[in-house]
């Protein structure tokens, strides 16, 4: 039984905002990792560093697309983690990769557990997959033991919405009063508000204004191999640096929220 070979337990799929198709374009897409997708990685384990940091708590990511976090946080061997997604695709391979570990496939709007199951949860880039995201953000808290602790991370700039979004089955971008209000709604405080691709936004407002303009073709595949360059690596590499900062805007909104 696959199930029992590699630890994994299967409730719930959900197709709503992705699909087996754009699992494997995106990791065609992250073989070398994106700058910024480095940086992500990064940052989350700057905040489990600064506001979580207690040995054994029990970390649930959702949605650990390519596995670079799930790695990370395995290796530094200080937390216990969950892996989960609303694929059974991209969980299994996982599974396979890290046979030790303990996978969940579930859709959290369809949230299958009664009570809370961590300490941490952790949702990079998953929210605007997700029609109903203030049902999810519910969800969320209830997952959550008490005082636990959501990374989470969206796409920034409301307005900025275009056929890139699209193509990767985003429902919405966030501004971040609209981001902060919905967190609020759910029950939680912000601990921590920040944004990647500080430096690089300028460039990247300007793309996205292009885009709304004019059609390209295979938007996603190609936006993302011309902005993996040294100039850009370079301009993320100096933005590692200022983590401690709270950033006022960029490319992606991240914040870390307590339950109250």
């Amino acid at each position: 039984n696959e199930n029992e070979k590699y630890k994994v337990l299967v409730y719930s799929e959900n197709f709503d905002g992705w699909n087996d198709n754009l699992t494997k374009m995106k990791e065609a897409i992250e073989i070398n990792n994106h700058p910024i997708d480095t940086s992500s990685v990064k940052l989350c384990q700057y905040i489990l560093d600064t506001y979580v940091n207690k040995k054994d708590n029990i970390i649930l990511e959702i949605g650990c697309l390519n596995g670079e976090l799930t790695r990370k946080i395995i290796e530094n061997k200080r937390y216990q983690y969950i892996g989960s997604d609303a694929s059974q695709i991209n969980v299994f391979k996982l599974a396979e990769k890290f046979k030790d570990t303990p996978f969940i496939v579930f859709d959290i709007t369809q949230n299958p557990f009664k009570n809370n199951i961590c300490d941490v949860l952790i949702m990079l880039n998953v929210l605007e997959h997700i029609n109903d995201d203030d049902l999810a953000l519910n969800q969320a808290y209830k997952l959550l033991n008490h005082k636990g602790t959501l990374i989470i991370e969206v796409p920034a700039g409301k307005i900025l919405y275009d056929d890139y979004d699209k193509e990767l089955l985003h429902f919405r971008r966030y501004n971040s009063k609209e981001i902060i209000k919905k967190l609020l709604n759910a029950g939680f405080l912000i601990e921590k508000i920040t944004h990647l691709g500080f430096f690089t936004y300028p460039i990247f407002f300007l793309i996205k204004l292009f885009n709304k303009f004019f059609k390209i073709k295979n938007i996603v595949e190609n936006e993302t191999k011309i902005s993996n360059n040294l100039l850009i690596k370079f301009l993320f590499y100096i933005e590692l640096k200022l983590f401690k900062l709270n950033l006022p805007f960029g490319i992606r909104t991240v914040i870390c929220a307590k339950k109250n």
